[in-house]
C-alpha cells in the first residue's frame, strides 16, 4: 500500500522523531511504499537520527509560510504555537493525501485528527492545561494554542500511543480508545551483558532539564553511601543552571558518591548500563521511558516513580515493590536490592524478560497489525 506519514516539524532529535523514522522503516520492510512529510526539516537532526535507525530518505518539505515566520520571530519561545500552526497549514496536504494514499498517518500534533492513524505521545489538551504560567500574555498564548488544538480535532480510524498509561490519558482527554504501540528499544545490544559481573552502581539517564527533578537523585544518593550514583544524559542551551544546581547540591549535602557526565557517547552509556545493578529514574512521569527500558534490558533493576508509563508498563511488571513516591522509599528500595543479591539477580533476569517485549521485532509486528486493521476498516487488501 501507499502510506503517507506527516510529522509537522523535524526540528529536534527527540523520541518523536526517532519513532516516526522507525515507523517508516518498519512499513518499508513490510513492503509498503512510504513517504514522509514535514513543514520544517533540520538536516543536522535528520542525519543524526538516520545514521543509526536504518532510514535514509529525508522527509519531503511542504511550505508553511505563517509557521515559518513565527519560528523566525519567536526563536523557540513559542514552540507549541509554531508546531500547531505548522500542522494547520499542512492540513490541505493531509486532505489531498487522503485521496492519493491508501493510509495516512499523523505523528506530531498530539490531537486526534481526520486521518487513518493518529499517534499521540501525550494528549495536547492535558499538556496545555498543565501549564501553570499566570501572566496575562502566557494565559492568552495558552488559550490560543488550546483553540487551535480543539479546532484541529477530528475522528481518526485508529489511535496509537506509547503506553497503557498514555492510553488512559487519551481516554480522559478525548474519550477515545487507543492501541499501544511501544517505541522500539535496542534490547539486542545488551544480550551479552553478564548479570554476575555487576557493580554497586545506580544509574540515571536523563536530559539535564528542570522538569526532570534531578535534585532528587542527589538526595537519594546521600542516604545510600554504599553505592556510586551516575547521572548521565544530553544537554541543551538550558542545561547549565540545572547542572550548576546539581553540583552545588552535591557539595552542600556532601554526596561525594554522585557523578555527573554530560553528552556521553553511546559506548560509554552502554558501559554504564552493563555495570549498573540498579537503574533509578527521577520523579518525573515518563510517557513510556526508553532509558528505563534500556536499563531493564541490561539487567539494571529499575526503581521508578509510581506514575507514568515507565511505572505502569515496565517497572511494575517486574515487581510492584520497585516503585517509590518519596526519597525515603526510593532509598529503601535501593538498599533492599543491594543487600539481597539473590533477589536482585532474580529481578534482573525478569527485567530483561520484560524488556524483550519492546524489541524492534515486536514493534514491527505491531505496526503490521495496525496497518492491517486500518486496511480492513477501509476495505483495502494488504
Amino acid at each position: 500500500m501507499r502510506v503517507a506519514i506527516f510529522h509537522a516539524t523535524f526540528d529536534v532529535a527527540g523520541g518523536g522523531e526517532r519513532l516516526v523514522l522507525q515507523i517508516a522503516r518498519a512499513l518499508d520492510e513490510l513492503g509498503h511504499e512510504v513517504d514522509l512529510y514535514t513543514t520544517y526539516l533540520d538536516q543536522r537532526v535528520f542525519r543524526l537520527l538516520a545514521s543509526d535507525l536504518g532510514w535514509q530518505r529525508p522527509p519531503k518539505v511542504v511550505r508553511a509560510p505563517l509557521a515559518g515566520l513565527l519560528r523566525v520571530v519567536a526563536r523557540g519561545r513559542a514552540v507549541r504555537l509554531w508546531r500547531l500552526l505548522a500542522f494547520r497549514e499542512v492540513g490541505k496536504y493531509l486532505r489531498r493525501a487522503m485521496e492519493d494514499y491508501d493510509v495516512v498517518v499523523e505523528t506530531r500534533s498530539n490531537v486526534p485528527l481526520d486521518v487513518d492513524v493518529s499517534y499521540i505521545h501525550y494528549p495536547a489538551v492535558l499538556d496545555y492545561l498543565a501549564d501553570k504560567h499566570t501572566s496575562i500574555h502566557w494565559r492568552v498564548y495558552n488559550w490560543l494554542v488550546m483553540e487551535l488544538a480543539e479546532r484541529a480535532r477530528g475522528s481518526p480510524r485508529l489511535v496509537l500511543t506509547n503506553s497503557s498509561w498514555t492510553a488512559e490519558k487519551v481516554r480522559e482527554a478525548y474519550g477515545l480508545e487507543a492501541r499501544v504501540l511501544y517505541p522500539p528499544v535496542e534490547v539486542e545490544r545488551f544480550e551479552g551483558v553478564d548479570l554476575n559481573r555487576k557493580e554497586n552502581i545506580v544509574l540515571t539517564v536523563s536530559r539535564f532539564s528542570q522538569e526532570k527533578n534531578l535534585d532528587t537523585i542527589v538526595r537519594i544518593a546521600r542516604l545510600v553511601p554504599e553505592a556510586q550514583f551516575y547521572v548521565v544524559g544530553s544537554t541543551s542551551p538550558y542545561s547549565r543552571p540545572v547542572i550548576n544546581r546539581l553540583t552545588g547540591l552535591i557539595d552542600e549535602l556532601g554526596a561525594k558518591n554522585v557523578h555527573i557526565e554530560t553528552d556521553v557517547p553511546r559506548g560509554r552509556l552502554d558501559e554504564l548500563y552493563s555495570q549498573a545493578k540498579i537503574y533509578l529514574h527521577p520523579p518525573f512521569p515518563e510517557h513510556f521511558g526508553i532509558a528505563i527500558a534500556e536499563g531493564a534490558a541490561a539487567g539494571a533493576v529499575p526503581v521508578v516513580y509510581r506514575d507514568g508509563g515507565g511505572w505502569t508498563d515496565i517497572a511494575s511488571r517486574i515487581d510492584p515493590m520497585l516503585g517509590y513516591t518519596n526519597i525515603e522509599e526510593a532509598a529503601s528500595a535501593i538498599r533492599g536490592l543491594l543487600g539481597d543479591d539473590a533477589r536482585r539477580a532474580r529481578l534482573a533476569a525478569r527485567a530483561r524478560e520484560v524488556a524483550r517485549g519492546f524489541s524492534y521485532a515486536s514493534f514491527r509486528a505491531s505496526v503490521r497489525a495496525a496497518v492491517e486493521e486500518v486496511a480492513k476498516l477501509k476495505g483495502l487488501r494488504v
